[in-house]
């Protein structure tokens, strides 16, 4: 019995349930399967609908309707006849490509993934939940879930803020302490930041487990949901080795002040404040001019931020946004006299992503920022030109040596307000040098204070590697990614998933040839939250997913979609998961002895898996040949449209140009020949740069030019006949189907996405 399964609102969810008193399976009208009373044995996965982006899911489950009930409603004129009975399986594969959690629209916006304990914790609107990296959908909402409600939230909506939104209490902070037994917690708190340690579990402390310190999370998470902020939590390295939280974030109700902070340090034993606090100058715009944080880093000797700001160094030009990376030793405990309650080692330096030239093209407002957990040395950026511009978006590299390099380089200074901002004399750095870390900074001159005090800025800004971006694309905005490594055959590769604020993925290949060459490619782009943006990202080499929230869901996507994403060998070969099985025409996780060039270095590679179809037509006849191989804009964005080639023994290969009276080309990379003739034979080839995707070999009969036979006839109006029949019956559906809308009560919900093929 064939079930088919439609893609509706939200969710991608249809219902079908089976009628007890009539033998007939009905689409639900419903979205919530709780309207039905019904029970889902055992919790469905999502899964991909065939033929569709692996993105685009539908659930297909056991469910139980008890018919007599006034919620047991059901509407639809689509009817596939069932076995009678109350309980129908349909099907629930938990091997798919993506898998889904949600308890809600409860903004899921923050991200800690424990690899040690196979876990992803994550931050949601009064919630933390613990979700199994395995499989999302083992997570329960209640059971693997704790709840931080807010705290005088009235006080909250009388300053005017939302009371279902803003004054509840976002968690924007999930950091491990120790070993990772027990977490660091900071959420919005109804626009009054609180901070909280609980354990692993998502179980509280006990009284007699007091953690010296917890409470007010002011300068350690945001007032505002809607802010950026980072924090991380750094164990070793610190002034008498105490742990404590570094973060950036807003330190006021107004935004006035924003704060690159450390928190007091206490020994834990005697729960004695041992350091108090630190932070950059308040009110200071050569320290902080509004910045928008994107990530933190504990590496060495130093705590590293990365953010964008309002530029200082060229405001006498007008104003723009630069994107900066800030370092601070993990051992300063300020000036003695002179910023006593500040960074004595703060320093900050721009991030220059551009497409090189005389005249660069910057990228200049940075979005997310990532680093491999295996590896300190290199940081992974997505940049974007001014909302107020031209859009475009890059991905650009930087390593922690040109990182350094810059710190360790000039300073820049403006000697008067109308001063251009130039270079610092060397003669005028006193020693020791500004920024170094030192092993007690109360012990420095205030000349090197006074010097930090006002010259944060270092005079050139930090290059990206290879001298140009990853890639970059115009008209997109690219708000997040993750980065993945693996080795195939020795070569090694670099798979960047990168996001965009509508809910697509971008993913690119990177790697270098023996000339120590850079290359990267797009290989697919595919829908993750469509039409919701993505909020957070994170990347389980282990076990080989992508963990993808928005406000709205959790999703799960692995990694290596070979079968479920690529249909054609040319698809297929660019992945570095994949390749392509010329025996079965399958792509398949990649195994020596499949078809793979990532590289592009054996061009035509797939030839041999396109079947060359051999096609005999009639003089006269106007032929179409389909080439059915889905190209996403990946393929052609790079590479560019597929061409037609004829080959014919009077001028061998050749490029089939487009004539209205002869050959019109397709939107689906087909080609249609009018009229066809004894000349017209031979065979046709479209390409994709060097790849072929379809082959033909026409053959024109130009010997049977009578009048068909009757069975000929009747063969020909039989397929025309039932070619019209499937037209009435899809317009009658579609007429059907307008007229319910039409109908429709007003708060119902409308699909919006694209329908099934």
């Amino acid at each position: 019995m064939g079930i088919k399964i439609y893609p509706i609102p939200n969710k991608y969810l249809r219902v079908w349930v089976y009628h007890s008193k009539s033998p007939h399976l009905i689409p639900a009208r419903s979205l919530d399967p709780t309207d039905y009373w019904c029970k889902w044995t055992p919790p469905c996965i999502m899964q991909p609908y065939q033929g569709q982006p692996a993105a685009r899911l539908v659930r297909i489950c056991i469910m139980h309707i008890d018919v007599s009930s006034s919620k047991g409603d059901v509407m639809g004129s689509e009817q596939q006849t069932a076995p009678r009975g109350r309980k129908m399986l349909l099907a629930c594969h938990p091997h798919e490509h993506v898998r889904e959690f949600s308890c809600g629209r409860l903004f899921y916006r923050t991200f800690y993934l424990d690899i040690r304990r196979d876990v992803l914790y994550v931050g949601a609107m009064d919630k933390v939940f613990r979700l199994n990296l395995a499989n999302i959908n083992r997570t329960r909402c209640e059971g693997d879930a704790i709840t931080i409600e807010p705290s005088n939230v009235p006080n909250c909506v009388s300053k005017g803020k939302s009371e279902h939104y803003d004054c509840r209490n976002h968690i924007r902070v999930i950091q491990p302490i120790g070993d990772g037994n027990r977490l660091y917690v900071c959420g919005t708190n109804a626009h009054n930041p609180m901070d909280y340690v609980i354990h692993a579990n998502l179980t509280r402390l006990a009284k007699h487990e007091y953690f010296p310190g917890i409470g007010d999370g002011i300068a350690k998470c945001p007032f505002d949901p809607e802010d950026n902020a980072t924090a991380v939590w750094v164990e070793h390295g610190n002034p008498s080795g105490l742990a404590g939280l570094y973060s950036g974030t807003v330190a006021e109700f107004t935004k006035a002040d924003t704060v690159i902070f450390r928190t007091n340090l206490y020994n834990i034993t005697t729960r004695m404040e041992m350091h108090p606090f630190k932070r950059t100058i308040k009110y200071d715009s050569k320290w902080l001019d509004k910045p928008n944080f994107v990530g933190s880093y504990d590496i060495g000797e130093h705590v590293y931020f990365f953010f964008r700001e309002s530029a200082v160094e060229y405001i006498n030009c007008g104003k723009s946004i630069y994107s900066r990376v800030a370092r601070v030793c993990k051992k300063d405990t300020g000036g003695k006299n002179i910023l006593s309650k500040n960074w004595a080692s703060f320093l900050k330096a721009r991030l220059n992503c551009s497409i090189p030239g005389e005249f660069p093209f910057y990228f200049n407002e940075i979005q997310d920022i990532y680093k491999h957990p295996e590896d300190d040395q290199k940081f992974y950026a997505v940049f974007t030109t001014s909302m107020n511009g031209l859009m475009g978006s890059a991905v650009c590299t930087f390593s922690l040596e040109s990182i350094q390099e810059v710190f360790n380089g000039k300073f820049k200074e403006q000697v008067t307000s109308s001063s251009a901002w130039l270079p610092v004399l060397s003669s005028k750095v006193p020693e020791p040098r500004p920024g170094l870390c030192v092993n007690d900074t109360q012990t420095l001159p205030d000349s090197v204070l006074n010097f930090i005090r006002g010259h944060p800025l270092m005079d050139s800004a930090v290059a990206h590697d290879n001298g140009k971006p990853v890639f970059y694309k115009r008209d997109i905005q690219l708000s997040r990614l993750v980065v993945d490594r693996l080795e195939v055959d020795g070569l090694p590769f670099t798979v960047y998933y990168v996001a965009t604020n509508d809910g697509i993925i971008y993913k690119l290949v990177e790697w270098y040839n023996r000339d120590g060459e850079e290359h990267s490619n797009l290989v697919d782009i595919f829908e993750a939250t469509t039409p919701e943006p993505i909020r957070s990202m994170e990347i389980s080499s282990k076990h080989k997913s992508l963990y993808i929230s928005s406000d709205s869901f959790i999703r799960q996507f692995d990694v290596v979609m070979c079968k479920g994403r690529y249909d054609s060998c040319l698809r297929c070969i660019q992945d570095p998961y994949c390749g392509w099985d010329k025996d079965h025409n399958e792509c398949k996780p990649y195994v020596t002895g499949l078809l793979q060039d990532v590289t592009n270095a054996t061009p035509g590679i797939c030839d041999s898996s396109v079947k060359n179809k051999p096609l005999h037509v009639y003089w006269g006849q106007s032929v179409h040949l389909a080439c059915p191989v889905h190209l996403p804009q990946a393929e052609t964005a790079v590479i560019g449209s597929s061409r037609w080639f004829r080959y014919s023994r009077e001028k061998g290969k050749y490029e089939v140009q487009q004539r209205r009276d002869k050959y019109i080309y397709t939107q689906d990379q087909g080609l249609v020949i009018l009229s066809v003739t004894e000349r017209d034979s031979g065979r046709y080839d479209c390409k994709l740069g060097p790849n072929t995707l379809c082959s033909y070999n026409i053959t024109v009969d130009t010997k049977t030019c009578s009048a068909p036979t009757d069975v000929e006839y009747r063969k020909v109006y039989s397929d025309w006949c039932h070619e019209f029949e499937k037209y009435k019956m899809a317009m009658k559906t579609w007429q059907n189907k307008q007229q319910k809308c039409q109908l429709t009560h007003p708060n119902d919900v409308a699909y919006q996405g694209s329908p099934p093929l």
